[in-house]
């Protein structure tokens, strides 16, 4: 099939990659302008590769320009990103393809849009003297993971109302589900929901796992314990049961937020999901009380951070519980020492954004993992990249003022580290000791 995937972040153009693969035409059209694969403003493992193979193979290629680059197509993808103007860009891009698509072609959304809004560029496109239709299609791509996501789904969602446009994306995507039939067609309305309430039961179960936490903290039990425990019951299972600074990125507490609105706007109260971003929002303050519980007054401290991404394999800052850590300790007089394997330029970034009290002096980044610890009090383990697993803790306890860890991804031995003289807190593992 030709296809064309319209975006300007990763999921565009993991879609553009994961379709190319398969061995469709692809052409991937950057509606900010053409980027060179070497500086795509994100980091997704795998992804240049993909896409510059396919590229040389002659599979895929890259525009800027929306109206040749439609022309044509059998299909085109809309793949925005999270903004605060994605509905409407997603049904003007909509209205452009009726303009510029010169035979039959379908639409798919594949943007994080509220509900309701593929209906209605259905109806710009019915506007139209050919017959597009529009297909909704949640991505469901996490960032870090997000080409296995696509090549190996759980669930391929397809909302259809056409039955020859749902049978071209079921013909399309199948290559994808080969071991195992894992396409589930529904209605528009129900794909669309779908997605929303995806990321709302997982956003509650890291929250509850969150909130389990703190209790097992104060009362002096071993979360880990507690999680290998029920995880063990077939019905509740391991996935998303691990606690830690909370959620970030865009997509959970965008779709929460937006889920929340669609309830009130139907005169319902939702009670579980605003109580499941309260939680998330104490927990992403939880290192920050650890350390000011360990030390009274933070003020002239120096705290090192690792991680500063919202998540492991991302440059991504946004909502991260780190950026969060870093305001709080300069609002309350300490300095940072900070490593991140991707994501400096993008925490600097944000930081800045902060305005007076952010300072080069106040905050460092370090080009190594180990130069954020010299002459630090401590040291935050914020996000769980894989160089931070098994460090040299010989070396840390030498390169800290204080032998104090503070561990908010429970990546660590409790035991062994007290044993070893460190001053050792996890997430919800009892009393800092």
């Amino acid at each position: 099939m030709k296809v064309s995937v319209a975006g300007s972040g990763y999921a565009s153009y993991v879609i553009a990659a994961c379709l190319a693969e398969m061995g469709n035409q692809v052409c991937h059209i950057n509606l900010t302008g053409k980027v060179p694969l070497d500086q795509l403003p994100f980091h997704e493992p795998g992804l240049t590769a993909m896409l510059s193979s396919n590229e040389a193979a002659r599979r895929l290629n890259f525009s800027s320009d929306v109206a040749s680059s439609i022309d044509g197509a059998d299909v085109l993808f809309i793949a925005l990103e999270h903004s605060e103007s994605v509905d409407s860009k997603a049904i003007d891009l909509a209205g452009l393809a009726t303009e510029y698509a010169n035979s039959d072609v379908i639409l798919v959304n594949s943007s994080p849009t509220s509900l309701g809004v593929t209906e209605r560029m259905q109806s710009v496109a019915s506007a139209s003297s050919h017959s597009h239709a529009v297909v909704c299609h949640p991505a469901f791509l996490k960032e870090g993971e997000a080409i296995d996501d696509f090549m190996r789904p759980d669930r391929i969602i397809l909302g259809a109302e056409d039955y020859e446009a749902r049978n071209a994306l079921v013909a399309m995507l199948k290559p994808f589900s080969r071991q195992q039939d894992r396409i589930a067609v529904m209605s528009v309305r129900d794909a669309e929901l779908t997605r929303l309430a995806a990321s709302a039961m997982l956003a509650s179960r890291i929250s509850l796992m969150n909130e389990i936490a703190a209790i097992a903290e104060q009362y002096g039990a071993d979360i880990e314990n507690v999680r290998r425990g029920i995880g063990a019951d077939g019905r509740i299972g391991y996935s998303y049961l691990y606690p830690g600074v909370g959620y970030g990125g865009v997509c959970l507490p965008g779709d929460l937020q937006e889920l929340a609105a669609t309830a009130e706007r139907q005169n319902i109260s939702p009670v579980l999901l605003k109580a499941v971003t309260e939680r998330n929002e104490l927990q992403q303050t939880w290192a920050f009380n650890t350390l000011k519980n360990k030390f009274g007054s933070l003020e002239g401290k120096r705290v090192a951070i690792w991680g500063l991404s919202f998540r492991p394999d991302t440059a991504d800052v946004s909502n991260s519980a780190a950026i969060v850590l870093i305001r709080q300790l300069l609002d309350a007089g300490a300095s940072v020492s900070a490593y991140d394997p991707m994501a400096m330029k993008n925490a600097r970034v944000a930081l800045e954004s902060l305005g007076s009290n952010f300072s080069d002096e106040q905050v460092r980044f370090c080009d190594h993992q180990y130069d954020a610890l010299t002459d630090a009090d401590a040291l935050v383990l914020m996000t769980e990249w894989k160089p931070f697993r098994q460090p040299d803790f010989n070396a840390i306890g030498k390169l800290l003022r204080e032998q104090v860890i503070i561990d908010g991804r429970n990546q660590y031995d409790a035991e062994s580290l007290r044993q070893a003289g460190f001053v050792y807190c996890g997430v919800g593992r009892g009393t800092v000791a």
